[in-house]
């Protein structure tokens, strides 16, 4: 990942009057300032595969905790996670949850459109979390087809799945008001979900109708 800018690069950059030629092909991409504008102010797009690249977000939510320490809580700026994904591995969707509930600096998460099957359990995780109106949601049990290896070694493998899949379940009962009954009925399905359903079963705590409730770190 890149390294995180100096204070105020970004904006400095970006009030330069850029002529348009080939002396300026060093500087860095439109994304790329966009990026560094979004790290100062504490902004992570989620928008790709859950994968273990999402490791390197970790670091950034480490060290704005590292930030933050000798801060109470509420004089902490909230890190906001902006959700667009169809979901991915499991393993890493259990790091990146276990690190936003132990974060003492508060993390926020916006669906955009799309929080699927691991993209939904990591939202879940965030202290305040928001839905585009036309948003998506999706709970399921995942895949665990691919094993390989020896018949002790994929038994052990199916029983590790297995246990996470318990594990998940309870997450979903702890981090939701769905009652347990329509969670049966439902966990072994694809089952997709609304933002106003996801609002009903408390999965979201509102959905968003005017951007400037979330824009500038807003927590309203």
């Amino acid at each position: 990942m890149f390294e995180k800018p100096k204070k105020n690069l970004a904006a400095e950059i970006l009030s330069i009057d850029i002529p348009d030629n080939k002396e300026n092909l060093l500087l860095p991409s439109p994304e790329l300032l966009l990026f560094y504008q979004n790290l100062q102010n504490r902004v992570i797009w989620l928008d790709s595969d859950v994968d273990q690249y999402w490791l390197d977000y970790e670091k950034y939510i480490i060290n704005w905790n590292r930030e933050d320490v000798g801060l109470p809580k509420e004089k902490r700026q909230p890190i906001w996670l902006f959700c667009y994904s169809y979901g991915g591995d499991l393993d890493v969707n259990w790091s990146f949850i276990s690190l936003i509930q132990s974060s003492e600096t508060p993390i926020y998460a916006v669906n955009m459109g799309q929080a699927c099957s691991a993209m939904c359990f990591i939202y879940l995780a965030c202290e305040k979390r928001y839905a585009m109106k036309h948003s998506t949601f999706l709970i399921h049990q995942g895949s665990g087809g691919g094993f390989e290896g020896t018949y002790a070694q994929v038994v052990a493998a199916i029983d590790e799945y297995q246990r996470k899949i318990g594990e998940l379940y309870d997450y979903l009962l702890e981090t939701t008001k769905i009652p347990e009954s329509v969670l049966q009925d439902n966990i072994g399905t694809e089952w997709f979900l609304s933002a106003e359903e996801a609002l009903t079963y408390g999965m979201c705590d509102k959905v968003v109708n005017s951007i400037n409730e979330v824009l500038g770190g807003e927590d309203g």
